[in-house]
């Protein structure tokens, strides 16, 4: 889920949601921030201003694996995850090919974004968008 798509839920459904993984996973604010690819800050005055009713521990020890398990992100053979692709990887290697899927509402800015983190603007060659859109 978006940081855009969390702020149009309810009051009632942002409370049940974010409670579900704290409760589940351990999840604070630096762990939203990461979900939500925001500021921690961010997402802790956003909580207070908007009375969403939970409390983020900074204590809270939030389960990395599954964490980021839920957010789909890939656990290297170090045991740390990978945040994202890098265009360039410290052997020098680069990114030939890669597929992004995004599904639910289109957020043109975060596919621009997810564009922008994996390619450092020097690159060069093809770019293909497919999208199968639904609706009424």
């Amino acid at each position: 889920m978006t940081w855009r798509e969390f702020k149009v839920l309810g009051r009632e459904e942002q409370h049940d949601y974010l409670q579900y993984l704290v409760d589940a996973y351990g999840a604070n604010a630096v762990s939203f921030a990461k979900m939500f690819q925001n500021n921690a800050n961010t997402v802790r005055r956003y909580i207070a201003d908007n009375d969403i009713g939970i409390t983020l521990n900074r204590g809270n020890r939030v389960d990395h694996a599954r964490w980021n398990q839920f957010l789909g992100i890939q656990e290297t053979g170090e045991g740390s995850a990978a945040e994202s692709v890098s265009p360039e990887v410290s052997s020098g290697m680069r990114v030939s090919s890669a597929t992004i899927r995004f599904c639910g509402t289109i957020d043109v800015d975060t596919i621009a974004a997810e564009l922008r983190r994996l390619f450092d603007g020097t690159a060069q060659g093809e770019v293909e968008i497919f999208c199968t859109i639904s609706g009424e």
